[in-house]
């Protein structure tokens, strides 16, 4: 035994030594270099040429192109390749042409996994070669014509189509020594342009993307709602979905439709397509049209591009809104999951959905007698319609802030904010002396920017800034030289005090000695507190149904009961003598969703059935104007840190409610109907008083360490506050404005600085 194991070992080296020997290289004769050099495709039947962008030459290397090649069908059954060569090799040497993975150069694997194409032609073709490799020099690049069947099979003919997407290789073989044995291989991805390195998205793909799993749809107002699961495996292989959509009676759904991500063999060369790719997903989760189960109409089956009615293009996408549908009329659906080369693979539902109208709660509270309206647009109202200086004003809004994402969303953010102020406006000569007054600065500045253009704008800007502070600046260097030498003291070590620090204002028996000793105003003085601000939370329920004066309210019946509300409260100090009197805002945003009514439903109804999946939303947002008086007192002067305050102000709630489609809901002015009617958008603002009562409670008691740090950064106190509150916001009892106040309660947190 112990003679045997080294005699095998040698005999194992020598065969692997053998093996590894007939690896075909890279050098040709005379030190000649052959190479690819152009592909070409036959795209759209109009001859061979380059692909006209990336998607035409993905898509010409995909299933259906494969399955058309295999059939002899259609124009786009081969491609080719050019090669080129830099010199003659001296001698004269053929090539073969052979087709299969990484190892085609390798003798030893050869026979087990690639196939020659030279004496393996398809059709008419009787084989690929090049009969003498220097003859590329004196007649110019050489073009091989392949068949995309024989490319994609490989050592696989006979087996059709399989999906696959690993890469196929081109492989150029020589003998190029004449002595019986292949010493030079050339390789190319298939289906790759020639230098193309990229990994992915690229070559030949004859796999579908894996199918969504468990499609849902639900019926909306003009729109079906579809939800599905990810698939789980190969999920990143999926670039897109497409839904198709017909009515029941197998007609169009829509007119319009976005360009096909997929190619059929139908449409690509006549051959019917494979159902497999398509499979049934049961009936839609609501059962709406349950027991009307059709046949899966043709223009569906056969993926007929006229028929696509919605498109999303994120793989990870698991919804889609089809809109622009008919309400009461019966859908048929289904989904495509769709990869970079156009292959897909789809899932219908065999229940038709029926889009249906609905109410929702704009749409409810004009329905039960409701006056309210939306608002009007500030500058029109102030300025007049129709002039010159309102229509500059619009031709800014279009074409400079039209022009750029930005300047859109200051166009919406302005018809959501000030320019409902119209509505207060409008018949009103006095209010409209004092608006235009105040927006003069708005309008000048919007006019320079229009006419000078935002760079020019701010070129003025930056010279009237620069000639104002070239005045100044002697006295802020001197301003700035002062606050150093203040920092520098402040922070410097030497400065602590045994015991570590400055102690708090409490527990120093001479609050003000340190102060006078570094020459700077006492922690504890109150006129070292210029702001503050607070952020609050409590629970609100506009006066909506209080204004309706009916039971059920419509705005409890559609969104329910309380919802948070945050707020943000600013005021700036003006006076500390006895206490703090403050000026400042506030602002706060909530938003409440919930399904519309169902269509023709009872108010009365305690159990209102509702529309699954249609949701319409409420938005408010809140502004306010207030004058704030804290008592400060029993701190500053006994140290019983809590401070009752009253705050009272002007209200200006800006309000929208938003249909099922995401627009903003409306209905008709007088007996118009809807499309053509006067609309009244629920859009708007109202404007009212407000008044509130509350405690705050200076928590850097808790921890005299903090409070140090604190006070150190320029933090005076922080704490927790609460507060009652009432707002009145009804446009001062007019019932064509949206009673948006209420009375409640919030509680937060505050700070002084």
């Amino acid at each position: 035994m112990t003679r045997f194991v080294p005699v095998t070992l040698l005999v194992v080296l020598a065969a692997s030594g053998v093996a590894s020997a007939d690896v075909a290289g890279t050098t040709l004769p005379n030190s000649a270099t052959l190479s690819f050099y152009k592909l070409y495709i036959n795209e759209d039947g109009n001859g061979f040429k380059e692909a006209s962008n990336p998607t035409a030459l993905r898509k010409y290397f995909n299933l259906p192109h494969c399955k058309c090649s295999q059939m002899n069908l259609g124009n786009e059954t081969q491609f080719e390749y050019s090669l080129r060569l830099d010199k003659v090799l001296g001698v004269t040497r053929s090539a073969d042409i052979w087709v299969g993975p990484s190892t085609c150069n390798d003798s030893m694997l050869r026979s087990t996994a690639c196939r020659s194409l030279t004496t393996d032609g398809i059709g008419a073709d009787s084989g690929v070669n090049i009969p003498d490799i220097s003859s590329l020099v004196q007649n110019g690049p050489f073009t091989l014509k392949l068949s995309t069947y024989d490319v994609f099979a490989g050592f696989n003919k006979g087996k059709g189509c399989l999906p696959e997407d690993s890469d196929k290789t081109i492989w150029i073989l020589s003998d190029t020594a004449n002595v019986g044995s292949i010493d030079y291989a050339l390789p190319q991805i298939a289906g790759k342009t020639p230098g193309d390195s990229t990994t992915t998205g690229t070559g030949m793909d004859t796999n579908p993307p894996p199918t969504p799993l468990d499609l849902t749809g639900s019926p909306s107002e003009n729109e079906i709602d579809l939800s599905w699961t990810v698939p789980t495996a190969r999920a990143s292989d999926i670039y897109a979905y497409q839904a198709l959509c017909a009515k029941a009676d197998g007609t169009l759904a829509k007119t319009d439709h976005p360009d096909p991500l997929y190619q059929t063999t139908s449409s690509l060369c006549g051959l019917a397509d494979d159902p497999s790719l398509l499979v049934a997903s049961g009936s839609t989760s609501t059962d709406v049209d349950a027991g009307t189960t059709i046949p899966l109409p043709t223009a569906l089956s056969t993926l007929e591009p006229t028929f696509i009615c919605g498109e999303q293009d994120a793989s990870t996408a698991n919804s889609m809104q089809l809109k622009g549908l008919e309400n009461g009329v019966a859908y048929y659906v289904l989904l495509l999951a769709v990869d970079l080369h156009g292959n897909y693979s789809g899932t219908y539902l065999t229940d038709t959905i029926t889009p249906m109208p609905v109410t929702d709660f704009w749409e409810d509270l004009h329905d039960r007698g409701s006056k309210v309206e939306g608002g009007f647009c500030l500058l029109a109202e102030t300025y007049g319609d129709n002039n010159s200086l309102t229509n500059t004003l619009r031709a800014f809004r279009d074409d400079t802030l039209g022009g750029s994402r930005a300047g859109r969303w200051l166009g919406r953010a302005y018809y959501a904010t000030l320019a409902k102020l119209g509505t207060y406006v409008h018949g009103s000569i006095a209010l409209r002396l004092v608006s235009g007054v105040l927006l003069a600065p708005v309008v000048a500045f919007a006019l320079l920017w229009h006419w000078l253009t935002l760079p020019g704008l701010l070129g003025l800007l930056v010279l009237a800034w620069a000639w104002r502070r070239r005045r100044r600046l002697a006295v802020r260097l001197l301003r700035l030289t002062a606050a150093a030498g203040v920092m520098v003291i402040a922070f410097t070590p030497s400065r602590a005090h045994a015991g570590g620090g400055y102690a708090p204002y409490w527990e120093n028996s001479d609050p003000t000695a340190d102060a006078q000793e570094a020459n700077q105003t006492p922690f504890n003085d109150p006129s070292r507190v210029s702001w503050h601000a607070g952020v609050r939370i409590g629970p609100y329920v506009p006066d909506i149904d209080k204004q309706a004066g009916l039971t059920p309210g419509p705005y409890k019946q559609m969104y329910g009961g309380p919802h948070p509300l945050p707020m943000l409260d600013v005021d700036r100090i003006l006076w500390t003598g006895f206490g703090q009197v403050g000026v400042g805002g506030t602002i706060g945003y909530m938003q409440r969703s919930a399904h519309a009514f169902l269509m023709g439903s009872d108010p009365a109804d305690p159990n209102r059935p509702r529309a699954p999946g249609v949701e319409n939303s409420f938005h408010l947002l809140p502004f306010a104007l207030t004058a704030t008086y804290r008592f400060t007192w029993l701190d500053e002067e006994y140290g019983i840190p809590v401070v009752p305050y009253v705050r009272g102000g002007l209200s200006y709630y800006v309000w929208w409610i938003n249909a099922p489609s995401g627009d903003n809901a409306m209905v008709c002015k007088g007996a118009g109907v809807e499309p053509d009617c006067a609309q009244n958008k629920a859009r708007g603002a109202s404007l009212g008083v407000q008044g509130s009562i509350g405690l705050a409670i200076r928590a850097e008691r808790i921890d005299a360490s903090t409070a140090i740090s604190m006070q150190a950064s320029g933090i005076q106190h922080a704490g927790i506050y609460g507060e009652l509150s009432l707002a009145k916001v009804d446009g001062f009892g007019s019932d064509t404005k949206l009673s948006v106040g209420a009375r409640t309660w919030f509680a937060g947190v505050d700070f002084e600085f």
